[in-house]
């Protein structure tokens, strides 16, 4: 009775006391008290010149590519200014998907809308009557889950099981500074492609060579999500539903993000897809952002979090 007792007390403890204040700690121990004030008023005020913007789409079905964005009431700003960025970058002819991670509600696809008609939102609904279809229960219980396990696998599932054929999303938390030659070029062929990751280890459930050897899971290594294009069509999603109950048997206490990674990765790894050029299509990781010149693309994550608050959107608009 006192082992229970303690366990519910370690519950609330959880519950009402550290989970609710992770998200402050993580920004505080990254950027501290200065930084993490100057991360909150720069992102104010980048939402506000969000709601500002406006731009409009002139999308000619047989020359144009799709891109595909997961997204909600947390990231709608970071998400317009990828948009914003992307049709500044190049041209504008080009069909935007905006996919919920559960959150989109009327106020926020009013926001989209306000900054560009012709965006589609893709109604929840009818996404799962969709998927009820294409992905039932029965046959999927495993991918299923996943996507009701976290927001994540609803690039794996929603876009692109979806899509039926190839598709490629994009992170929100990224700007495009010039025309994205390799990008274009690899999305009008339908390519499989993706974002090269820096760090030396990529986030999966295990190391590549132990999921090849043990489980027969190829993997493509140093595969950073910010950018995925693959063909669905070629997915043999019985297969993914087999590899999916796997990790989750063989890796219990893994996190969604690493079993999401390491699917993806499985995908890419079978399609033989190629990385992006790194220097054009680049992942910023720290405070100091030291390129003279712009790359293509660029992917501010951990504590680049900072100067893409405080100061990279506003190159954007200058």
């Amino acid at each position: 009775m006192k082992i229970i007792k303690k366990l519910k007390l370690g519950k609330f403890v959880y519950n009402y006391f550290y989970a609710p204040s992770l998200n402050f700690r993580y920004h505080i121990t990254h950027f501290g008290v200065v930084g993490w004030y100057k991360y909150k008023i720069g992102e104010k005020e980048m939402k506000t010149k969000a709601k500002s913007l406006k731009i409009n789409i002139k999308h000619n079905h047989k020359e144009s590519i799709t891109i595909n964005f997961l997204t909600g009431k947390n990231y709608w700003h970071q998400t317009i200014f990828g948009i914003y960025s992307f049709i500044k970058s190049h041209n504008n002819n080009v069909k935007v998907n905006i996919f919920s991670d559960g959150t989109i509600d009327e106020e926020t696809k009013g926001i989209f809308l306000n900054f560009c008609a012709e965006i589609e939102i893709l109604d929840e609904k009818e996404v799962v009557r969709r998927l009820n279809v294409i992905l039932p229960k029965e046959r999927f219980p495993t991918l299923n889950y996943l996507r009701n396990w976290h927001p994540f696998f609803r690039r794996l599932i929603d876009i692109h099981i979806l899509a039926e054929g190839w598709a490629v999303h994009l992170d929100s938390d990224m700007l495009f500074f010039n025309y994205p030659t390799e990008f274009l070029s690899k999305a009008n062929k339908k390519e499989s492609f993706y974002m090269f990751e820096k760090l030396e280890e990529s986030f999966f459930v295990d190391t590549p060579k132990n999921l090849l050897e043990i489980h027969k899971i190829g993997v493509k290594e140093k595969v950073n999500g910010g950018v995925i294009a693959y063909n669905s069509s070629l997915v043999d999603y019985q297969d993914l539903e087999q590899k999916a109950s796997l990790l989750l048997n063989e890796y219990k206490d893994t996190v969604p993000a690493k079993v999401e990674q390491t699917l993806m990765s499985y995908i890419l790894y079978q399609q033989n897809a190629i990385p992006l050029n790194s220097e054009e299509y680049h992942i910023f990781y720290d405070k100091e952002i030291s390129q003279k010149s712009k790359p293509s693309l660029c992917h501010y994550i951990f504590k680049a979090k900072a100067p893409y608050f405080t100061s990279e959107w506003k190159k954007i608009i200058n």
